[in-house]
């Protein structure tokens, strides 16, 4: 008692000193710099890419706040961008930056940069020192580009060596950017996990300097950490489903959510996936209206986890009738574990299906006058191909 008496009016003597003005003297004393610097324990890696913006995200191991340095590739990093919200700096060990106002198809280099933060007070918080990551290259993506190629892997659910495999027999010099088409994981248990199943590998791989796309499935809708999965793989957009625009493709992201009823008891009540997706197919509609790209692109390219749009409460004809109205030219997802793919007018689709294989990867080339899907083995040996035409 006697010490809770003794602090009280101490602290209020505080409080209103700083209430009345402290002198600009003892407003500015210094604060504590300890001499101590964060390790970077993952990235960075980049999980949005654009014509004019990139998010940027990496991990530290201990608590502090966090800034991209960068330039065009050759000059110096004389740019900064920090993370501050609301007034804030965050302070963490999982940081994520996005980066505007870039030029399209420019190449950039950065570095990601954390400042640990030792001691959090109301007043002269203890900072330590400053760790940068080696300096990485990105490029911006760029519709006036005359061809561009990209990679899909789908449904690794965690298995080590299949990652390892599959990472192995991507393309990455010819490809633009790499997707994880979901179904990284069985359920979304940890950080741990997110890291050392696919993350952790699939960043190392692509060394900070390719797109690594993540297309939800559904198995990411479980788990006890899997409403913390976009803080590991988010959009401007702030959501799972978008629109990207390079070389003659125009990309539509869409996330299919679960496979069952939001009333199915396995979830207990906790899912509300079917409005979710009522508004994904709003924002779709809007966008195919709305977007000069969607209509005017060379090829319209859909990215998505369960080929048949997922659980939809028998309304995968609404989709596919939408989709055949935007033009699509082709839609790759995976969730099957098998190649399947469906041929356009099969099955009142206006363009082909692919369902990918769970050990194969899709490479897809693209110019203004063709676009060809290439399917291989772990092993590297072909085992489909086929050629979608531009229809003008």
């Amino acid at each position: 008692m006697e010490h809770r008496v003794f602090r009280f009016p101490v602290i209020l003597a505080v409080a209103a000193a700083f209430a009345m003005g402290l002198p600009a003297q003892a407003q500015n004393e210094p604060y504590i710099v300890h001499d101590t610097k964060p390790v970077i324990m993952a990235g960075p890696y980049l999980t949005s890419l654009s014509e004019t913006e990139a998010t940027i995200v990496w991990l530290t191991d201990t608590p502090c706040q966090a800034k991209v340095i960068y330039g065009l590739k050759g000059e110096a990093l004389s740019r900064k961008q920090e993370n501050a919200r609301h007034g804030f700096l965050p302070i963490g060990v999982l940081h994520t930056v996005h980066l505007s106002g870039l030029e399209p198809g420019r190449a950039y280099a950065y570095k990601a940069v954390a400042v640990r933060v030792v001691k959090m007070k109301a007043y002269w918080p203890e900072k330590g020192l400053a760790a940068e990551s080696p300096e990485r290259t990105l490029t911006t993506f760029d519709r006036s580009k005359p061809s561009v190629s990209f990679s899909a892997v789908t449904d690794t659910h965690e298995d080590a060596a299949r990652v390892t495999d599959l990472l192995k027999a991507v393309d990455w010099a010819g490809s633009d950017f790499v997707v994880q088409l979901g179904d990284a994981f069985h359920g979304v248990e940890s950080e741990d996990q997110i890291f050392g199943r696919w993350l952790g590998p699939a960043e190392k791989t692509a060394a900070g300097g390719k797109l690594l796309m993540f297309v939800r499935g559904n198995h990411e809708m479980r788990g006890t950490f899997a409403r913390r999965l976009f803080d590991y793989v988010p959009t401007p957009e702030g959501r799972f489903y978008y629109a990207r625009d390079h070389g003659p493709l125009h990309l539509v992201v869409l996330d299919t959510g679960e496979d069952k009823a939001d009333e199915t008891n396995v979830y207990a009540d906790l899912n509300r996936v079917e409005a979710y997706r009522e508004e994904e197919l709003a924002w779709l509609e809007k966008h195919f209206d709305s977007d000069p790209r969607a209509a005017d692109a060379p090829f319209r390219v859909i990215l998505l986890h369960q080929p048949n749009w997922g659980w939809v409460r028998d309304r995968g004809a609404q989709w596919t009738a939408l989709a055949n109205k935007g033009k699509v030219d082709l839609v790759i997802g995976g969730h099957f574990h098998r190649l399947m793919i469906t041929p356009a007018g099969k099955a009142g689709n206006d363009f082909p299906i692919l369902a990918l294989g769970q050990d194969q990867v899709a490479k897809v080339d693209a110019d203004r006058a063709e676009l060809r899907v290439t399917v291989s083995g772990k092993d590297g040996k072909v085992v489909q191909m086929f050629t979608v035409k531009a229809r003008r």
